[in-house]
């Protein structure tokens, strides 16, 4: 009953093979077992979710409509709005904070008949790309509990890999829908920018009734392609009332199978260069593509154009994460996010100081800078359909919570080039991403890669994962977890 995609347990549950009670007992079983060496769950309901169940086992055979997620167990990330559930981010001033509402994501969850169980494990203010702090235990990788699973949607990748849930939803203003799914062998989608101050997401700080949030993705993390089709096509439809997740008819061609699709490849970015275990299964999978009649070319990223959209990338942040603070909280935000980038490549101390005492001119500055940088970007999807290139220098890393540097083949490089150099170019230039699994390494860790397709690609991008997924794309369980 574990480790199946969201249309088998609606079926088997609309069919009455599987009573919608036994699915959601059998996945708290699964936490029980799992959960308390990984601490992926952090907030449950056990008898309002199986009062849920229960209800749905009524309306099976009461001539109900059945959603599209119909008895389906999901989970959400923390930092989502979900009524009668704590909204903490794993920041102590918000340990007590209970929404009065749910997010639109999580109300269209339950308007398509999922099931939530819980919500997953952040890090503070989801600001890591590990997942711990002062609220909750540290997650584990199911792969490895002396790894991280990475963040900050770490619990939920760490939920979905483990079989404790079937999809996640998650955020992205920094790989942290991707970089957990690399870590833990998981499919996951950042759509084309759709974060939004009113959808219910925590950061912008609650009940401030104000905030600018940009970058920021939200999306579905799921174990097959299918689920991550099915979470979108629930969750993103258009919501004409804030003129959110609009339908746009992008100019790229129907996508039928990889055979004359041109793809670029990548293995480095700024002088960043991914490891061995990374470029091998970017060659296995370039290897895939080819064998399927894709053009695959592999391309170097213009270092110059890389730098300033990192550098930019910083700028942004720093406005985005310093909004909800005074001058003090933001001389402390410089601090922390000054030492990870001291002896980075993308040397954006600067960057990171204006960003945080950016005045309305500088910001707008900074906005038609991103449009200038977005526009060279896109030229390359004038000769290419995809580009494919690491989303993390390496596998999940030793927990390291000092954010020390991290050996890389014998090397030790620096925690922000390993972590955010691959991703935060596409969150700065709004662009969709699939992260798909493309192997282990020899001590069974997974490696993922990542997909980026122009602006309101998302049905094409997710046509390109179903058919890399039925090439040997696929997600393998962590062996803990199949005993």
């Amino acid at each position: 009953m574990i480790y199946q995609n969201a249309s088998h347990y609606k079926q088997a549950i609309i069919n009455g093979e599987t009573p919608c009670r036994d699915v959601v007992e059998a996945h708290q079983a699964r936490i029980d077992r799992h959960n308390p060496r990984l601490n992926a769950i952090v907030c449950e309901d056990r008898e309002r979710v199986l009062n849920e169940a229960k209800q749905l086992d009524r309306q099976r055979t009461d001539g109900s409509t059945h959603g599209p997620l119909f008895g389906v167990p999901v989970t959400v990330k923390e930092c989502f709005h979900m009524r009668e559930f704590c909204t903490t981010v794993n920041y102590p001033p918000l340990k007590n904070y209970r929404p009065s509402q749910d997010s639109i994501l999580v109300q269209r969850l339950r308007e398509a008949g999922a099931i939530i169980l819980g919500k997953t494990n952040v890090p503070t203010l989801l600001a890591d790309t590990q997942t711990f702090g002062p609220l909750f235990p540290t997650c584990n990788n199911p792969y490895d509990t002396t790894r991280t699973s990475g963040g900050s949607t770490g619990g939920g990748a760490a939920a979905v890999a483990a079989g404790m849930s079937t999809i996640e939803i998650g955020s992205d203003i920094a790989g942290s829908i991707r970089n957990p799914s690399h870590y833990c062998g998981l499919f996951g989608l950042k759509p084309t920018q759709n974060g939004h101050v009113q959808d219910g997401h925590v950061p912008p700080l609650p009940n401030r009734h104000n905030g600018y949030l940009d970058m920021n993705s939200t999306g579905p993390l799921a174990r097959t392609m299918s689920d991550i089709e099915l979470a979108y096509q629930v969750c993103y439809a258009p919501r004409w009332d804030y003129q959110r997740y609009l339908p746009v008819t992008p100019d790229m061609r129907p996508i039928e199978s990889l055979a004359g699709l041109n793809i670029a490849t990548y293995d480095s970015i700024i002088g960043i260069e991914a490891s061995q275990d990374v470029r091998t299964a970017l060659e296995t999978t370039t290897q895939k593509l080819r064998s399927a009649g894709a053009n695959v070319t592999k391309i170097k990223l213009d270092h110059h154009l890389s730098q300033r959209i990192l550098r930019l990338w910083v700028k942004l942040f720093g406005f985005v994460i310093g909004q909800d603070f005074n001058w003090p909280m933001r001389q402390l935000l410089k601090l922390k996010f000054g030492m990870d980038l001291k002896g980075s490549r993308l040397d954006a101390q600067k960057e990171l100081k204006d960003g945080l005492s950016l005045d309305f001119r500088q910001f707008s500055m900074a906005l038609r800078e991103q449009q200038e940088c977005t526009a060279e970007l896109l030229r390359l999807f004038k000769q290419y359909d995809f580009l494919m290139g690491p989303t993390s220098m390496g596998p999940a890393f030793e927990h390291n919570p000092k954010h020390k540097d991290i050996l890389v083949d014998g090397e030790r490089v620096n925690y922000a080039d390993y972590c955010f150099g691959f991703v935060m170019p596409f969150n700065a230039t709004r662009l969709p991403v699939l992260a798909i699994p493309a192997g282990q390494t020899r001590n069974g860790l997974p490696v993922g890669l990542s997909v980026v397709a122009p602006h309101y690609c998302e049905d094409p991008l997710i046509r390109f994962g179903h058919l890399v997924e039925a090439s040997g794309c696929v997600f393998t369980p962590p062996e803990a977890c199949c005993q």
